[in-house]
């Protein structure tokens, strides 16, 4: 059964939805980025060597790679999709375009969904190297608040898929069917 969150989802356009996924998930995600990575400074600065280092490096290795997704998606597919929805307004037909309508559509679902997969491996990577909670470092809980946030950042990406695969692609797909985008 889906929450009203996601009931609310199937409802909203595609625009205003990308724009709350923007938000709610872009958006946060970066910051818990952000903040994860603070403390993986700030543990860094503490313990200058050993084999707890390499889990920090891995946490470090997981940020960037999600950092990258997630800016892709902002300077790309955002601004594919306001000027898709824009298109869907304006009634254009890219199977009668003169030329101008150069947009490679179906790779954009196609990136996006290849980067879905990619995310969610990173994530795997991790998962594969957790750190023991009841180690001896000189300081646990340094790590476990690391180790909170990496969990932190896999649950949001998790539902970042998750509404991406099941609300926004479909969306996409939807407005590229109403512009004849798919008969290029």
């Amino acid at each position: 059964m889906l929450t009203s969150k996601y009931n609310e989802y199937f409802r909203t356009m595609l625009k205003p939805f990308t724009e709350i996924v923007q938000k709610e998930y872009y958006d946060a995600i970066d910051n818990i980025c952000s903040r994860t990575r603070a403390q993986a400074d700030k543990i860094r600065a503490l313990e200058r060597q050993g084999e707890h280092l390499q889990y920090i490096m891995q946490c470090e290795n997981v940020i960037s790679e999600i950092e990258r997704y997630i800016k892709s998606r902002k300077d790309i597919y955002v601004p594919y999709v306001h000027e898709l929805s824009e298109k869907v307004t304006d009634s254009h037909n890219c199977s009668t375009c003169s030329g101008n309508c150069r947009v490679n559509h179906d790779m954009h679902v196609i990136e996006l969904n290849a980067t879905n997969e990619a995310m969610k491996s990173v994530l795997s990577k991790l998962q594969v190297s957790t750190f023991p909670l009841y180690s001896d470092t000189l300081f646990p809980d340094q790590y476990r608040l690391l180790r909170s946030n990496m969990t932190l950042l896999e649950n949001a990406i998790t539902e970042l898929v998750f509404v991406e695969n099941n609300f926004l692609i479909p969306k996409i797909v939807e407005a590229q069917k109403q512009i004849n985008a798919d008969s290029k």
